[in-house]
Protein backbone atom coordinates (compact mmCIF):
# COMPACT_ATOMS: atom_id res chain seq x y z
CA UNK A 1 0.00 0.00 0.00
CA UNK A 2 3.06 2.75 0.69
CA UNK A 3 4.37 1.73 -2.44
CA UNK A 4 1.14 2.38 -4.39
CA UNK A 5 0.62 5.59 -2.18
CA UNK A 6 4.29 6.81 -3.27
CA UNK A 7 3.97 5.61 -7.30
CA UNK A 8 0.64 7.74 -7.19
CA UNK A 9 2.52 11.07 -5.49
CA UNK A 10 4.80 10.72 -8.17
CA UNK A 11 2.82 10.36 -10.73
CA UNK A 12 0.87 13.78 -9.42
CA UNK A 13 4.09 15.31 -9.34
CA UNK A 14 4.98 14.70 -12.93
CA UNK A 15 1.92 16.14 -14.04
CA UNK A 16 1.43 18.94 -12.47
CA UNK A 17 5.70 19.99 -13.57
CA UNK A 18 3.80 19.06 -17.15
CA UNK A 19 1.41 20.78 -17.17
CA UNK A 20 3.90 23.93 -15.69
CA UNK A 21 6.48 23.19 -18.01
CA UNK A 22 3.68 23.30 -21.05
CA UNK A 23 2.49 27.08 -19.51
CA UNK A 24 6.40 28.25 -19.60
CA UNK A 25 7.21 26.99 -22.92
CA UNK A 26 3.75 28.48 -24.98
CA UNK A 27 5.53 31.00 -27.47
CA UNK A 28 3.71 34.52 -28.20
CA UNK A 29 1.57 32.69 -30.93
CA UNK A 30 0.06 30.07 -28.45
CA UNK A 31 1.69 27.38 -29.82
CA UNK A 32 3.12 24.58 -27.84
CA UNK A 33 7.23 24.53 -28.56
CA UNK A 34 9.43 21.09 -29.56
CA UNK A 35 10.33 20.99 -25.64
CA UNK A 36 6.72 21.10 -24.74
CA UNK A 37 6.49 17.46 -26.76
CA UNK A 38 9.24 16.31 -24.97
CA UNK A 39 8.02 16.29 -21.61
CA UNK A 40 4.75 15.10 -22.57
CA UNK A 41 6.40 12.02 -23.72
CA UNK A 42 8.20 11.36 -20.90
CA UNK A 43 5.89 11.52 -18.58
CA UNK A 44 3.70 9.65 -21.00
CA UNK A 45 6.01 6.85 -21.16
CA UNK A 46 7.39 6.38 -17.51
CA UNK A 47 4.16 6.12 -15.91
CA UNK A 48 3.29 2.63 -16.93
CA UNK A 49 6.62 1.25 -15.76
CA UNK A 50 5.92 3.48 -12.16
CA UNK A 51 2.21 1.17 -11.89
CA UNK A 52 3.23 -2.37 -12.52
CA UNK A 53 6.05 -2.74 -10.00
CA UNK A 54 3.81 -3.81 -7.26
CA UNK A 55 2.41 -7.07 -8.80
CA UNK A 56 5.64 -8.56 -8.40
CA UNK A 57 5.76 -8.34 -4.98
CA UNK A 58 1.61 -9.11 -4.21
CA UNK A 59 1.92 -12.79 -4.59
CA UNK A 60 4.98 -13.26 -2.13
CA UNK A 61 2.90 -13.37 0.70
CA UNK A 62 0.03 -15.28 -0.53
CA UNK A 63 3.20 -18.38 -0.97
CA UNK A 64 4.22 -18.33 2.63
CA UNK A 65 0.26 -17.95 3.95
CA UNK A 66 -0.12 -21.54 2.28
CA UNK A 67 3.32 -22.72 3.71
CA UNK A 68 2.03 -21.59 6.74
CA UNK A 69 -1.35 -23.16 6.78
CA UNK A 70 0.74 -26.24 5.55
CA UNK A 71 2.70 -26.31 8.95
CA UNK A 72 0.01 -25.87 10.76
CA UNK A 73 -1.99 -28.47 9.52
CA UNK A 74 0.87 -31.32 10.18
CA UNK A 75 1.35 -30.28 13.45
CA UNK A 76 -2.50 -30.29 14.06
CA UNK A 77 -2.26 -33.69 12.72
CA UNK A 78 0.68 -35.08 14.72
CA UNK A 79 -1.01 -33.83 17.86
CA UNK A 80 -3.87 -35.70 17.19
CA UNK A 81 -1.64 -38.40 16.69
CA UNK A 82 -0.38 -38.44 19.48
CA UNK A 83 -3.19 -37.81 21.42
CA UNK A 84 -4.91 -40.68 20.96
CA UNK A 85 -1.61 -43.29 21.54
CA UNK A 86 -0.80 -44.23 17.84
CA UNK A 87 2.40 -44.72 16.76
CA UNK A 88 3.72 -45.65 13.12
CA UNK A 89 3.50 -49.14 14.15
CA UNK A 90 0.06 -49.53 15.72
CA UNK A 91 -1.61 -49.08 19.35
CA UNK A 92 0.57 -47.51 22.24
CA UNK A 93 -0.47 -49.49 25.33
CA UNK A 94 -0.97 -47.51 28.40
CA UNK A 95 0.10 -48.82 31.94
CA UNK A 96 -2.88 -50.71 32.90
CA UNK A 97 -2.84 -52.17 29.37
CA UNK A 98 0.50 -53.44 30.15
CA UNK A 99 -0.05 -54.84 33.69
CA UNK A 100 -3.40 -56.60 31.80
CA UNK A 101 -0.78 -58.00 29.13
CA UNK A 102 2.18 -59.30 31.69
CA UNK A 103 -0.56 -60.72 33.86
CA UNK A 104 -1.44 -63.28 30.98
CA UNK A 105 1.99 -63.62 29.59
CA UNK A 106 3.65 -64.29 32.77
CA UNK A 107 5.64 -67.17 31.98
CA UNK A 108 9.53 -69.06 31.26
CA UNK A 109 10.41 -68.49 28.18
CA UNK A 110 13.45 -70.41 26.58
CA UNK A 111 15.56 -70.12 23.61
CA UNK A 112 17.83 -73.36 22.92
CA UNK A 113 18.99 -75.49 19.75
CA UNK A 114 18.79 -78.41 20.98
CA UNK A 115 22.40 -79.39 20.41
CA UNK A 116 25.62 -78.54 22.81
CA UNK A 117 23.43 -78.80 26.25
CA UNK A 118 23.11 -74.54 26.14
CA UNK A 119 20.18 -72.68 26.96
CA UNK A 120 18.61 -68.91 27.58
CA UNK A 121 15.80 -68.56 29.63
CA UNK A 122 13.61 -65.32 30.25
CA UNK A 123 11.61 -65.81 33.69
CA UNK A 124 8.60 -62.85 32.83
CA UNK A 125 6.64 -61.71 35.70
CA UNK A 126 2.79 -60.24 36.23
CA UNK A 127 4.84 -56.71 36.29
CA UNK A 128 6.79 -57.16 33.17
CA UNK A 129 10.60 -57.34 35.20
CA UNK A 130 12.08 -60.35 33.96
CA UNK A 131 15.14 -62.72 34.90
CA UNK A 132 17.49 -63.66 32.44
CA UNK A 133 20.01 -67.05 32.92
CA UNK A 134 22.09 -68.50 30.40
CA UNK A 135 24.43 -71.08 30.57
CA UNK A 136 26.83 -73.31 28.52
CA UNK A 137 29.96 -76.12 28.99
CA UNK A 138 32.80 -75.61 26.67
CA UNK A 139 36.37 -76.37 26.49
CA UNK A 140 36.55 -77.24 30.22
CA UNK A 141 34.68 -73.72 30.93
CA UNK A 142 31.44 -73.37 32.41
CA UNK A 143 29.45 -70.22 30.45
CA UNK A 144 27.25 -68.65 32.01
CA UNK A 145 25.43 -64.91 32.13
CA UNK A 146 22.99 -63.59 35.02
CA UNK A 147 20.76 -60.55 34.55
CA UNK A 148 17.68 -58.65 35.53
CA UNK A 149 15.60 -56.42 33.35
CA UNK A 150 12.31 -54.77 32.38
CA UNK A 151 9.72 -54.60 29.42
CA UNK A 152 8.07 -51.88 28.86
CA UNK A 153 6.99 -49.41 25.99
CA UNK A 154 4.38 -51.73 24.39
CA UNK A 155 2.68 -51.56 21.18
CA UNK A 156 -0.26 -53.38 19.83
CA UNK A 157 0.17 -54.02 16.22
CA UNK A 158 -2.77 -56.01 15.69
CA UNK A 159 -4.62 -58.96 17.81
CA UNK A 160 -1.71 -61.62 17.57
CA UNK A 161 1.67 -59.16 17.71
CA UNK A 162 2.90 -56.81 20.01
CA UNK A 163 6.18 -54.86 19.91
CA UNK A 164 8.34 -53.98 23.63
CA UNK A 165 11.07 -52.64 24.34
CA UNK A 166 13.84 -53.98 26.94
CA UNK A 167 14.40 -50.60 29.15
CA UNK A 168 16.84 -51.90 30.95
CA UNK A 169 18.82 -55.40 31.74
CA UNK A 170 21.22 -55.55 35.03
CA UNK A 171 24.26 -58.15 34.71
CA UNK A 172 25.66 -60.16 37.57
CA UNK A 173 28.49 -60.49 36.27
CA UNK A 174 31.12 -58.31 33.94
CA UNK A 175 31.70 -60.04 30.84
CA UNK A 176 34.58 -61.92 30.39
CA UNK A 177 35.32 -62.53 34.11
CA UNK A 178 36.55 -65.53 35.16
CA UNK A 179 36.69 -67.20 38.42
CA UNK A 180 36.80 -70.96 40.05
CA UNK A 181 34.62 -73.21 42.54
CA UNK A 182 34.37 -75.52 43.90
CA UNK A 183 30.59 -77.66 44.29
CA UNK A 184 29.74 -80.15 46.82
CA UNK A 185 31.85 -83.09 45.90
CA UNK A 186 35.30 -81.35 45.68
CA UNK A 187 35.34 -80.78 41.79
CA UNK A 188 36.78 -77.16 41.00
CA UNK A 189 34.61 -75.40 38.11
CA UNK A 190 35.97 -72.87 36.17
CA UNK A 191 33.57 -70.03 34.99
CA UNK A 192 33.53 -67.44 32.53
CA UNK A 193 30.88 -64.46 32.17
CA UNK A 194 29.13 -64.11 29.11
CA UNK A 195 26.91 -61.77 27.41
CA UNK A 196 23.12 -61.85 26.99
CA UNK A 197 21.99 -63.99 23.72
CA UNK A 198 19.33 -62.56 22.03
CA UNK A 199 18.38 -59.51 24.09
CA UNK A 200 19.50 -56.20 25.13
CA UNK A 201 18.63 -53.29 26.81
CA UNK A 202 17.43 -51.03 24.20
CA UNK A 203 16.38 -53.59 21.84
CA UNK A 204 12.74 -53.99 20.87
CA UNK A 205 11.42 -57.36 20.74
CA UNK A 206 8.05 -58.72 18.71
CA UNK A 207 5.38 -60.38 20.95
CA UNK A 208 3.49 -63.24 19.37
CA UNK A 209 0.44 -64.16 21.09
CA UNK A 210 -0.53 -68.40 21.20
CA UNK A 211 -2.20 -69.02 18.30
CA UNK A 212 -1.03 -67.27 15.73
CA UNK A 213 -1.17 -68.75 12.15
CA UNK A 214 2.24 -70.17 11.33
CA UNK A 215 2.74 -69.17 8.14
CA UNK A 216 2.41 -65.24 9.15
CA UNK A 217 5.09 -65.54 11.40
CA UNK A 218 9.38 -64.63 10.85
CA UNK A 219 10.85 -67.83 9.72
CA UNK A 220 13.74 -67.36 12.20
CA UNK A 221 11.23 -67.40 14.97
CA UNK A 222 9.82 -70.42 13.74
CA UNK A 223 13.01 -72.06 13.36
CA UNK A 224 13.83 -71.34 17.07
CA UNK A 225 10.52 -73.60 17.87
CA UNK A 226 11.66 -76.23 15.33
CA UNK A 227 15.22 -76.97 16.52
CA UNK A 228 15.19 -78.33 19.84
CA UNK A 229 12.57 -80.30 18.81
CA UNK A 230 13.63 -81.35 15.54
CA UNK A 231 11.06 -80.53 13.40
CA UNK A 232 10.94 -80.18 9.73
CA UNK A 233 9.33 -76.45 9.64
CA UNK A 234 6.98 -78.12 7.31
CA UNK A 235 5.87 -79.94 10.13
CA UNK A 236 5.36 -76.91 12.78
CA UNK A 237 1.77 -77.03 13.94
CA UNK A 238 -0.66 -74.36 12.31
CA UNK A 239 -1.55 -72.64 14.70
CA UNK A 240 1.08 -72.00 16.38
CA UNK A 241 0.91 -73.57 19.69
CA UNK A 242 2.99 -71.35 21.70
CA UNK A 243 3.44 -67.62 22.64
CA UNK A 244 7.09 -66.12 22.19
CA UNK A 245 9.71 -63.10 22.07
CA UNK A 246 11.10 -62.46 18.38
CA UNK A 247 14.06 -60.19 18.12
CA UNK A 248 14.73 -59.69 14.88
CA UNK A 249 17.87 -57.97 14.49
CA UNK A 250 19.17 -61.10 16.14
CA UNK A 251 17.05 -63.61 14.31
CA UNK A 252 16.63 -65.32 17.63
CA UNK A 253 13.61 -66.25 19.98
CA UNK A 254 12.53 -66.89 23.28
CA UNK A 255 9.03 -68.93 23.20
CA UNK A 256 7.63 -70.32 26.11
CA UNK A 257 8.94 -73.79 27.77
CA UNK A 258 6.59 -76.20 27.64
CA UNK A 259 8.81 -79.02 28.48
CA UNK A 260 8.25 -80.63 31.83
Amino acid sequence: MKKRTVIAMLLASAMMLTACDTLMTVNRDGEPSEETDQTNITAVTTAPVEVTEPSETTATPTVETTTLVTEESAQESSDETRESGETELGEELTPDQMLEFFRANADEYMMSSGAGGWAAYLNVTNSGSFTYNYHDFDAGAYYICHAQGQFSNMTKIDDNIYTVEVIYMNYEYNEGDEWTEVDTDGIEINYVAADSYGIHEGDILYFYVEGSATADLPEGYVTWYAMPRALPLENVPDPFPLAGFYNPVDDTAYIEDDYE
